[in-house]
């Protein structure tokens, strides 16, 4: 039911005080929530209602925020914590959260640091780079990243700019606590005025942003992106109406990357729009706006833009700007070399094709570059690069930094981590600690992290971040020297977010790069697929929905328990896999596949963090819930497109009932 009269009033330049009764917590189910509310692997995402943020028969509404934010409020306290940020991108109600946050924060005698005046929203890349740069405690960014409009999202960080790992689990203890004692004896949340003291619009990292940039992307690969643009080299991004548009016209603007005009550079979907001007509603249906998926990807105009030569490239970046893709243009000519190794390939016109490319297929392209440009200028051996990916991400750029040993006799590694950017920041932290915590002269210094399977990597005494990848869209990359802090209090090796505007901008500079050179982005992944002998080039991951999210009371919680069911059935079958000898494994999968079905031998099954992995001869496949929507995803990959096809439709077709 909906609360009777709104918990709060946003804006407010006077104090006030949230009163949560017993009979509100009981009418508006405030126990249940609590029960189940944890963060994942991205904060906490649920269902909010566009149209009303303190209506209870959603869980992202006033109430529940209210005590989730109490809870991290006395977290902080307890942690000695004095300074946070608080930003958000574009969905609804995202201004009235930051309020409510501010405000709550401040009447606990917290600093918090908002966007300036006139700067409403904030990426997550910027949210995590500033709350490290200019030292703060911690931060969060209200976003539910690439999911529907209908969904509310939270993403707490510590002070490095990282996902919250140990305190995720205490905030959620608190959250429980909190709403046992509402509902028993009520609770009394202090705000303070809009316009506290304490509430301060100073958070505003992008000329430092943009600096750390020059020390990942060459300083020739800038240059040429100008130099592109003088002979007619244009790229359209599109922005999803999210928080990117603003953000990086800044950012390219310090860059010296022209925006409009003749510059390389112009944007589509660009006004900020709280329903992404509709993409990704295909027939009735909301698909979310995750440029991977074909439903955003080939309805954002890309094809017209291309097809009328307004632009070379079409880029799209998600609301919040962790995630990228890019629709291109290519001969004709590649159109069937290029759909035999797994690209997806529509017509344009008589002279050449659409190809879209997926987000592995572009971190493969991108690592390649890298690694290619590092090589040329002689510096690949100085660092101990490290190409780190999740693990249900394309093996192919693993396979790429062993092809680079192999031909250079260069000593790139490869490790790989759970689904979740902060695991990535985990690693990244970890080596800062080790080299931080060592004496420099130490001629025995070396780093080193242990994967979810036990098995320990040795990087050396320079651990350096060439890419952190995941399949799903997030990237970000490592310069090859440390990033001080303003005051020069902190050092890190890498950010610890995704960052979409990271990728672009070195996708843009590639993308410059190839039009120079008269050539294009199918041309380049086809030409380093054979150059360095990738087996891994078929990738599929299919996601199998469990229940209608955007449904509501009683209709919702009957469909979120079946499919939580259906979840836990596939999950526990898998699980009880793992370990077991290859044998015991086909075993039991042959007993469940349909007649007929060839399975490869397995090579082992283990737990790779939040999912069952299975290694097959020469392919791999992995089943894991979503931390983030409701669906199982299926993941395969393999040197054959059919047999990947097939054996993961049988895997999900497997009977576990």
């Amino acid at each position: 039911m909906t609360a009777r009269r709104p918990l709060f009033t946003p804006f407010l330049r006077a104090e006030e005080t949230i009163r949560i009764t017993p009979t509100l917590a009981r009418a508006g189910g405030l126990l249940a929530w609590a029960r189940d509310f944890q963060l994942g692997t991205a904060g906490y995402r649920d269902l909010l209602d566009p149209g009303d943020l303190h209506n209870t028969e959603v869980p992202f509404n006033s109430l529940n925020v209210t005590v989730m934010l109490a809870a991290r409020a006395q977290l902080a306290l307890e942690e000695g914590l004095a300074h946070l940020h608080v930003g958000g991108e574009v969905r609804p109600h995202t201004q009235e959260f930051i309020d409510l946050a501010a405000r709550l924060y401040a009447a606990c005698g917290l600093c918090v640091h908002l966007r300036p005046e006139g700067c409403p929203t904030t990426p997550i890349w910027l949210s995590s780079f500033g709350v490290n740069h200019e030292e703060l405690d911690g931060g969060e960014n209200f976003t539910a990243s690439h999911s529907q409009s209908y969904k509310g999202g939270w993403k707490p960080m510590d002070e490095s700019g990282m996902q919250l790992l140990e305190m995720a689990g205490r905030i959620a203890d608190r959250v429980r606590l909190l709403a046992e004692r509402a509902a028993e004896e009520g609770l009394e949340i202090p705000l303070a005025a809009a316009d506290d003291p304490l509430i301060v619009r100073d958070f505003d990292p992008v000329a430092a942003y943009a600096d750390s940039l020059r020390a990942i992307v060459p300083a020739d690969m800038l240059d040429g992106i100008a130099a592109a643009a003088a002979r007619g080299f244009r790229t359209a991004i599109c922005t999803e109406g999210g928080s990117m548009g603003a953000a990086a016209r800044r950012v390219f603007a310090e860059l010296g990357v022209g925006v409009d005009g003749d510059g390389p550079v112009f944007f589509t979907h660009e006004a900020e729009s709280s329903d992404y001007h509709g993409i990704g509603i295909l027939d009735g249906v909301n698909h979310g706006v995750d440029p991977g998926k074909w439903q955003v990807y080939k309805h954002v105009g890309a094809q017209d833009l291309l097809r009328e030569r307004r632009a070379d490239l079409v880029f799209i970046w998600d609301p919040d700007g962790d995630r990228f893709n890019m629709v291109t243009a290519a001969p004709a000519g590649l159109a069937e070399r290029a759909r035999a190794a797994g690209l997806e390939v529509d017509p344009l016109d008589d002279a050449r094709v659409l190809v879209f490319f997926k987000p592995n297929q572009i971190y493969f392209m991108l690592a390649a570059a890298r690694l290619e440009s590092l090589h040329a200028a002689g510096t690949l051996g100085d660092d101990d690069w490290i190409v780190a990916t999740s693990w249900p991400t394309s093996r192919s750029i693993g396979e790429l930094a062993g092809a680079f040993n192999r031909l250079h006799g260069t000593r790139l590694h490869v490790f790989r981590v759970p689904v979740g950017f902060k695991h990535f920041g985990s690693l990244v932290a970890d080596l800062e600690d080790q080299v931080l915590g060592s004496d420099p002269d130490d001629p025995d210094l070396t780093t080193r992290a242990v994967d979810a399977t036990g098995t320990e990597s040795v990087f050396g005494p320079r651990p350096r971040l060439l890419i952190m990848a995941e399949e799903s869209g997030g990237a970000a990359l490592g310069p090859d020297d440390w990033m001080l802090s303003r005051d020069e209090e902190r050092a890190t090796l890498a950010i610890k977010e995704k960052d979409g505007l990271q990728v672009g901008l070195v996708a843009l500079g590639l993308g410059a790069r190839l039009f120079a050179a008269g050539g294009s982005f199918a041309a380049f992944y086809l030409d380093r697929l054979d150059a360095y002998g990738i087996v891994h080039r078929f990738y599929e991951r299919r996601d199998v929905t469990l229940f209608d999210e955007s449904l509501r009371g009683a209709a919702r919680e009957q469909a979120r328990a079946e499919g939580n069911r259906r979840k836990a059935a596939a999950v526990a079958f898998f699980a009880a896999l793992e370990g077991l000898a290859p044998a015991a494994v086909a075993a039991a999968l042959r007993d469940r596949l349909p007649a007929g079905c060839g399975l490869p031998p397995v090579a082992r099954c283990f737990r790779a963090g939040d999912g069952t992995l299975i290694e097959f001869e020469g392919c791999w496949f992995e089943l894991r819930a979503s931390g983030t929507d409701a669906v199982l995803r299926y993941y395969f990959e393999g040197g054959d497109a059919a047999r990947v096809g097939e054996l993961n439709a049988a895997l999900i077709g497997l009977d576990l009932d």
